[in-house]
């Protein structure tokens, strides 16, 4: 084996670690999904679980979730495949519903990348599958809605909003403590008055390796008496590498 030989086996194997090593990131814990996109032959696991109660005046709303399961794969540079679903328990007034709560495809496309004053922009559209899960829960019919995200990195520093054809916002400030530890602060509403008022979360994330992902939140409401908590996790792996 000569050296020019050896060099480009060296300058292979070295690629491909690099390509391996490029850290996980994810849609959760927060209410803001990523805005890049994983990179093709990637798949990836995020779940978790949430415990929200809300003051309805005459009685607490309360709902659990779990595994609040994404599954994702990246298809090309331009598009990532996914698909949510999840568990939910809820309570209010003594009614007590529980199950699988219907599928959502969830297809996210990149736009653009930032560029100046120009953000990375990506788009989501949500497609609820009907008639399946739980009947409490289940759709009637296809439900449809596009998510607008972008997202501006400064560093160490990242500012993500998002805006959905439903009329709900959210904006989110993270940080990168190191390289391995995160934190985020994070606001949502809607301009719809029966979706509930402003909302705020704040969280941290850890990455145990470089393809694993354990984070926690918290999160309360302004205007009404809204308390959130969950922790979850993300795995990722590369077919292609």
């Amino acid at each position: 084996m000569n050296k020019f030989t050896l060099a480009l086996i060296l300058l292979a194997f070295s690629n491909i670690i690099l390509a391996q090593d490029s850290p996980i990131f994810t849609d959760r814990p927060n209410v803001t999904d990523a805005v890049p996109l994983i990179s093709p032959g990637t798949f990836q696991v995020e779940l978790g679980y949430t415990n929200t109660t809300q003051n309805a005046r005459v009685d607490d709303i309360k709902s659990q979730t779990i595994p609040n399961l994404s599954v994702k794969y990246g298809l090309f540079d331009w598009l990532e495949l996914r698909m949510l679903t999840n568990y939910l328990v809820f309570n209010f007034q003594g009614l007590d519903a529980h199950g699988v709560t219907p599928l959502i495809f969830s297809p996210k496309f990149r736009l653009l990348e930032q560029n100046g004053a120009i953000p990375r922009t990506s788009l989501v559209t949500n497609v609820t599958i009907p008639n399946i899960g739980a009947k409490a829960f289940q759709a009637d019919e296809f439900g449809y809605n596009l998510v607008l995200l972008f997202e501006y990195g400064f560093n160490q520093f990242t500012w993500s909003n998002s805006f959905s054809s439903n009329l709900s916002f959210t904006t989110v400030g993270g940080y990168a403590i190191t390289n391995k530890f995160g934190a985020f602060l994070e606001f949502y509403g809607s301009f719809k008055n029966d979706r509930g008022g402003l909302n705020t979360d704040f969280g941290l994330s850890y990455l145990l390796a470089q393809n694993f992902q354990v984070d926690v939140i918290y999160g309360t409401g302004f205007v009404d008496d809204f308390r959130m908590f969950g922790f979850g996790c993300a795995w990722k792996t590369n077919f292609r590498e």
